[in-house]
């Protein structure tokens, strides 16, 4: 029961890091406020923007519908412009070798959509990252309620402003891990038929098993190619906003700061955890924004604090049918650290949990897993 409870924690705590994405043809969008979500920074591109309808905060399901619009352009305070190419419903992207972030130069967003609504964000200018000096560890032991032990990694960081003037940023945590699974155990009356050169195939086809029987004779089964199928990559994500605060600043220096608490889970650490933390500079306009976000969710789970407040937003209304444009369109420095959280670092491995082997695709596992080995992956 314990090990079912981690799993469905775990699950939980990935699928939450985003929303699969559900597609409805909607026609004409007067009606209803657009959501725009992105932003340009002085790290290589190509940077997303996303576009969507803005959804019902009393739906049970909070949905995002992608909406195609006419035009997405990026420009910035030198004249310099570009506009996006659409890769997916509602997702636009910069080229490659595209336009790109400086520190000090001012940027905006400019939205064209099919109805003749034309919206531009107040440009925001790119402020230096100030410096992540340090990212470490902490393995932590806890008694539960019931007197179990409970075990996990802080993610600690130290950082300096740079400047003692500005102490706006916007902290993230990104981890990786990977997972084995074995979908050549999969049993025939779970797998389904699946047609495969002409015969039936009662295992995944990602595994590269292929059934080389006589139609009506019991499966056999060859290796006719290697498994596409038995190791993926996850990632998880910070699940609070972590914002620097005056009383967090010393002498322009933020010191042991915890960003997230990760599970000792049998999955997680099947290997070893890739942890990336990354500090993002904000102007005041765009510190506003997120610690309103931050506010609202924080008070979703307070029994005394009632969700109030208007999320800000940096985009005007220029054309077009009056509506309005929520979201922020916002320009940042970045300074990165990454570092490995493996198997050895527990003090003692047996209490890692174990896995019961994951007799499937390991696409099925968990919500978001991708089966190419990222670039930072150190086997």
């Amino acid at each position: 029961m314990k090990s079912h409870s981690l799993f469905s924690a775990l699950l939980i705590l990935i699928a939450s890091a985003c929303v699969d994405r559900i597609n409805f043809d909607i026609g004409v969008t007067e009606a209803f406020p657009i959501v725009v979500e992105g932003y340009i920074s002085d790290q290589p591109g190509p940077y997303k923007i996303q576009i969507s309808k803005a959804y019902d905060i009393e739906s049970k399901y909070s949905i995002k519908t992608p909406i195609n619009v006419s035009r997405v352009i990026i420009s910035d305070s030198q004249g310099d412009l570009e506009e996006l190419s659409q890769v997916n419903d509602g997702e636009y992207q910069t080229r490659q070798d595209g336009i790109r972030g400086v520190v000090g130069g001012a940027y905006l967003l400019r939205v064209e959509l099919r109805d003749g609504r034309i919206y531009e964000s107040i440009p925001d200018t790119l402020l230096a990252s100030g410096k992540l000096d340090s990212l470490y560890f902490d393995f932590k032991e806890e008694k539960n309620l019931e007197g179990a032990s409970e075990y996990s990694f802080d993610i600690l960081f130290n950082s300096s402003s740079g400047d003692l003037n500005n102490f706006y940023f916007l902290w993230k945590f990104t981890g990786t891990f990977r997972a084995d699974t074995h979908p050549e155990l999969l049993k025939e009356e779970r797998g389904g038929c699946q047609y495969y050169n002409g015969k039936c195939n009662w295992k995944p086809i990602c595994s590269g098993l292929l059934n080389v029987a006589y139609p009506d004779y019991p499966p056999s089964y060859i290796q006719d190619k290697p498994c596409e199928c038995c190791t993926c990559w996850y990632s998880i994500f910070n699940d609070r906003l972590t914002l620097s605060d005056n009383q967090l600043l010393q002498l322009g220096r933020f010191n042991n700061i915890v960003i997230q608490s990760v599970p000792l889970n049998g999955w997680i650490f099947m290997h070893k955890l890739h942890v990336k933390v990354s500090q993002q500079s904000l102007t005041p306009q765009a510190f506003a924004f997120w610690k309103s976000i931050k506010d609202q969710k924080e008070a979703v789970n307070s029994l005394f604090q009632p969700v109030t407040g208007k999320i800000p937003t940096n985009f005007v209304q220029i054309s077009g049918p009056s509506s309005p444009l929520l979201g922020f369109f916002y320009s940042t420095s970045v300074s990165e650290k990454s570092i490995f959280i493996t198997r050895d670092d527990v003090p003692n491995t047996s209490i890692i949990p174990a896995t019961p082997p994951w007799e499937d695709s390991c696409l099925t596992l968990f919500p978001f897993g991708v089966t190419t080995k990222p670039d930072f992956w150190i086997d």
